[in-house]
């Protein structure tokens, strides 16, 4: 895990800016690939997407499983409050991946989708994750794979970390044991989401 951008610009208000933006293209290919994947394992219960933002894996869980209590949480106040009014199917909160505030091993599903790569404690995260996470449960996280080798092909200054997949196994082994998977290639045309992938299912300790 090597650091990136030396300054943190993930504000609250730039990732409103950015969900505006997005909102006017249309959903990529490979983001809805990856999607797809994060809630893969997802088998019902409750499940909650942390840093959520324009992700459509709350709405890919829910289709699936139409009984289950989805959640997406995000620190970007005004697009959480458009989800809230846009789709009510889903629980979207406006709150602190550090600080979720919810009950101990109270999901059986979270999913952090392209976000410890802004945060500047991956550690704590993955802490609070692995807290609210019931055991047996599964946190689907991915993340840019060894971005360092062309620093800010992602998301320019946005991203703090670059993560290997030995990374990530170091970053969860005192929770639960991680299965990886590598999607993308270097090798297509340049879009900032074709760079190679990691998407890693971690399956909780039984306490």
């Amino acid at each position: 895990m090597e650091r990136l951008a030396k300054e943190n610009f993930n504000t609250a208000e730039e990732y409103d800016s950015i969900f505006k933006e997005r909102q006017l293209k249309k959903t990529d290919l490979f983001d809805l690939k990856r999607w797809k994947l994060l809630a893969k394992y997802f088998k019902g219960g409750k499940a909650i997407d942390l840093g959520c933002l324009d992700s459509l894996a709350p709405f890919i869980i829910k289709i699936n499983y139409p009984s289950a209590e989805v959640w997406g949480l995000d620190q970007a106040t005004e697009t959480i409050e458009f989800l809230k009014n846009e789709y009510p199917m889903i629980t979207y909160i406006q709150g602190d991946v550090y600080k979720t505030g919810f009950p101990n091993e109270y999901f059986n599903y979270v999913v952090a989708g392209e976000l410890i790569e802004h945060l500047e404690e991956p550690e704590r995260f993955i802490k609070e994750a692995f807290r609210i996470l019931k055991p047996k449960g599964i946190l689907a996280l991915s993340t840019p794979l060894n971005e360092k080798l062309e620093m800010g092909a992602v998301d320019k200054e946005h991203h703090l970390w670059s993560f290997t997949t030995q990374d990530i196994k170091s970053l969860v082994r005192l929770y639960g044991s991680a299965r990886i998977k590598i999607i993308g290639s270097s090798y297509v045309p340049k879009y900032k989401y074709n760079f190679p992938v990691i998407i890693s299912w971690i399956k909780k300790y039984e306490n």
